[in-house]
């Protein structure tokens, strides 16, 4: 894998590219979003961030909880 630190990117038709040395650039990485948002209207949870926490503790005990949350 090459790593190029041009700063620009463009696309030239359906592909990302370097725009100094025009060779396709792949970009990878983790989109997590909001999964650790803890707000019901985009996790679906029936509740408030403090009744999903508890759901959490219960589930997981106090260590893993704690672990989770650091």
């Amino acid at each position: 894998m090459t790593v190029v630190q041009t700063g620009m990117l463009k696309t030239q038709g359906m592909r990302i590219i370097d725009s100094i040395t025009g060779q396709p650039v792949i970009l990878r990485g983790v989109g997590l979003g909001g999964w650790m948002n803890m707000e019901n209207f985009i996790s679906g949870f029936v509740g408030r961030e403090f009744q999903m926490r508890e759901s959490l503790l219960q589930v997981l005990g106090q260590e893993k909880y704690d672990f989770f949350f650091d």
